[in-house]
């Protein structure tokens, strides 16, 4: 049996064992990555209300953003987190058609992650995107309040990249 001491220095060894792992954790979770729930239907159906993503807090300290790519921003609007996808980066000028075209600097832009159910239709209206600001829009773009009501937001709103579902478990995967 052992002694009061060595059962204290056990305790203590896990407990100790339970800080560093609460500890990485927290760091993790503040400078790396983060978990959030998605808060609207403006990206359906790449991402659905509901679905549980991982946001790479890092990404974008190492590499640059690019057209395409599926972020995570503080709204201009509200205290709380959109998810959209990156549609033209700064010093681009966007242009759109009334038949639901979208041109980037004169070339028209293919989406072949939107779904084919959705045909947009938008104002014959063009913008010419500030140096440090992106223009997004979301995949739903039927069911969607992106950078054509709010503008093109500033790179320092963006907190990171959208790499992962991890739930509901039937959607589990990475982000296409």
């Amino acid at each position: 049996m052992k002694n009061k001491k060595g059962i204290f220095r056990e305790f203590l060894g896990y407990l100790i064992v339970a800080a560093i792992a609460a500890l990485f954790a927290v760091l993790l979770r503040i400078f790396i990555i983060e978990p959030y729930i998605v808060p609207t239907p403006s990206m359906a159906p790449t991402l659905i209300v509901g679905d549980r993503v991982i946001v790479n807090k890092i990404a974008f300290k190492f590499s640059d953003i690019e057209r395409g790519d599926i972020i995570a921003f503080n709204s201009p609007f509200e205290e709380k987190f959109l998810v959209k996808r990156v549609i033209a980066l700064p010093g681009d000028e966007i242009s759109f058609t009334e038949s639901g075209d979208i041109y980037i600097n004169g070339e028209k832009f293919e989406e072949p992650y939107l779904p084919e159910d959705i045909y947009p239709s938008y104002e014959n209206e063009s913008f010419i995107i500030n140096e440090e600001n992106f223009f997004v829009m979301g995949d739903n773009r039927n069911n969607s309040s992106d950078s054509r009501v709010f503008g093109p937001i500033d790179k320092s709103a963006i907190f990171g990249e959208v790499i992962f579902i991890y739930g509901p478990f039937s959607r589990i995967g990475r982000i296409r």
